[in-house]
């Protein structure tokens, strides 16, 4: 049985996933982990929170206490300090987050108070006061032992919070970051600030690529320029297979006499698992794995197919061998589109947001419109033989972890 279009390019994605090599871990401190991937499984030192603590600024007292209507204070429990005892018939004023005293069983706030020098008088009736309240028990948010956060997290400022708060040490194991090499191939291509001919183009795919990584704290990239020739692509190939976990070539991977990536990645000792999937811009794109399990992408040389390749099939499989874990769900919009084109495969069209959360299709000439791929905010995923009317997965150029 035949696998829709869809299905038949996960299952090629799924297939080189499968043979690639994830990158060890290390340890490091804690300070210095942020926006890396989480190497290990992170459990409680200790109960959360590790005392009885107070949920409010106000007065920890006996409940059966608050009938006297007004209480002598007989000291302070701040945050931080250690538990008071409260004695029979007197009160604690208490901050929040201060350890609830010993003998306290609720927590009336400073607002249903009126507070004197060394007394305070309670203002609402005894019977609305609970047992409890306002106190945040010992444990309930983990207990000693729990499961924090597991291996694969990207770290960010939340889990880093949970780190500090819940590691007993100073250092954790993380993934290393993934060494990406970036090869832009093509004998046309020009350096920015160099004399540039009508017939000649800018190298604008290795900044793209370059600068849709730099944000990542788990990628490590440099790029090279290389020319349309068999003997430099394959030793520039064979130099980043050396030093990379990852290598992303743009050029070179369609079926024209200068298209030697394909060759050069067998003779490096890598193996294309596929070539040429049902989708636009993009349909020559190539997936590998090199010899020592790296990932090798080749994406097409025009650059909303670079972009758009890269975002959908290179970065998930770059995150893959980062350790992260968590596939990536993508968000439907609603778009609005001018016109009713089917395509018999998978299309990506370029969209722009607009105030109101729709997705609107730009006009575009193709894979070389970089002016329509500098006015978009990502693109949405139309299936083939269906019309851009109604909802599509929607892939922005920064995603839930950050730009890209």
């Amino acid at each position: 049985m035949q696998l829709p279009l869809i299905d038949s390019v996960t299952a090629k994605i799924d297939a080189l996933r499968q043979r690639l090599r994830i990158v060890p871990t290390r340890s490091v401190l804690i300070d210095e982990c942020l926006g890396r991937v989480l190497g290990q499984r992170l459990f409680s030192f200790r109960d959360s929170p590790a005392v009885d603590v107070s949920a409010m600024d106000g007065y920890a007292l006996r409940l059966q206490d608050a009938i006297l209507g007004r209480m002598s204070v007989h000291g302070i429990a701040s945050a931080g300090a250690k538990p008071l005892v409260c004695p029979a018939g007197q009160a604690i004023r208490i901050f929040t987050g201060g350890a609830v005293p010993f003998g306290a069983d609720c927590v009336v706030p400073r607002e249903q108070c009126i507070e004197e020098t060394n007394s305070v008088q309670i203002t609402v009736p005894v019977d609305s006061i609970r047992d409890g309240q306002h106190i945040r028990r010992r444990g309930e948010n983990g207990l000693k032992g729990a499961l924090i956060l597991e291996q694969g997290t990207l770290l960010n400022g939340p889990a880093i919070s949970s780190l500090v708060s819940l590691s007993q040490e100073d250092r954790i194991e993380v993934f290393d970051p993934v060494r990406i090499s970036i090869l832009n191939t093509g004998d046309e291509l020009v350096d920015l600030g160099q004399p540039i001919q009508d017939w000649q183009i800018r190298d604008s795919n290795g900044p793209l690529l370059s600068t849709m990584l730099a944000s990542q704290a788990w990628a490590r990239a440099h790029r090279k320029k290389v020319p349309d020739d068999p003997v430099q692509i394959r030793a520039a190939l064979s130099q980043a297979l050396a030093e990379s976990d990852a290598v992303i070539l743009t050029g070179g991977v369609s079926m024209g006499d200068t298209d030697h990536v394909p060759k050069s990645i067998v003779d490096c000792g890598g193996e294309v698992v596929f070539h040429r999937v049902p989708i636009r811009p993009g349909k020559p794109l190539l997936g590998a794995v090199g010899p020592k399990g790296q990932v090798i992408m080749g994406l097409p040389g025009n650059p909303v197919s670079v972009a758009v390749t890269f975002r959908k099939y290179a970065l998930p499989l770059l995150r893959y061998v980062s350790g992260m874990r968590g596939e990536e769900i993508a968000v439907r919009v609603p778009i609005v589109c001018d016109d009713a084109k089917t395509l018999e495969l998978i299309w990506f069209r370029l969209v722009k947001l607009d105030g109101s959360g729709n997705a609107m299709v730009l006009p575009s000439q193709g894979s070389g419109d970089i002016i329509s791929l500098s006015s978009s905010d990502g693109f949405v995923e139309i299936p083939p033989g269906v019309p851009s009317k109604g909802s599509f997965p929607f892939y922005p150029w920064t995603d839930a972890v950050g730009s890209i």
